[in-house]
C-alpha cells in the first residue's frame, strides 16, 4: 500500500451545519500499517490560494492527475502528515511510487524536510 493513492473516509467539522460529517479524500500512503493505521499525506484541492504553502504543498500536474484518477487541480500536502485506520482506505486510485516515482520521491523529501524543521524548532 505504501506509495499508492487511496480514497479515504475522513471526518470534518461542517461550520455551516455545526456538525461533524464525513467525506472522501484522496491520500498518499507513506508508511504502515502500524497498529492497523497507515501514515498518509492528504491530497487536497486548495481553493483559497492564501492557504497554499509554497514550501510544502506540491502541485500534481494535469497528466499525472489523470493517471491517479484525480479530476481537479490538487496538491500533496507534505506538512499535513496524519494517520488513518486501514478500514478508512476504501478505494485505490493509483500507484504514485511506481508510476510517478519522481513526484513520489519529491513528496517524501519535502515531508522529511518538514520533519527536520519540526525537530530543529523543538530542540
Amino acid at each position: 500500500m505504501v506509495g499508492k493513492v487511496y480514497l479515504s473516509v475522513v471526518e470534518y467539522y461542517d461550520s455551516k451545519t455545526k456538525t461533524t460529517r464525513k467525506k472522501g479524500r484522496p491520500v498518499l500512503v507513506v508508511a504502515g500499517p502500524r497498529n492497523n493505521d497507515y501514515t498518509v499525506l492528504p491530497i487536497s484541492t486548495i481553493k483559497r490560494r492564501e492557504h497554499l504553502d509554497s514550501d510544502y504543498d506540491i502541485p500534481i500536474e494535469t497528466n499525472i492527475r489523470a493517471g491517479l484518477a484525480l479530476s481537479e487541480e490538487c496538491f500533496i500536502r507534505t506538512h499535513k502528515q496524519t494517520t488513518v485506520h486501514m478500514g478508512a482506505l476504501i478505494k485505490q486510485k493509483g500507484d504514485m511510487k511506481n508510476d510517478y516515482p519522481d513526484l513520489y520521491l519529491t513528496a517524501l523529501q519535502k515531508m522529511e524536510e518538514f520533519q527536520r524543521h519540526i525537530m530543529d524548532d523543538a530542540l
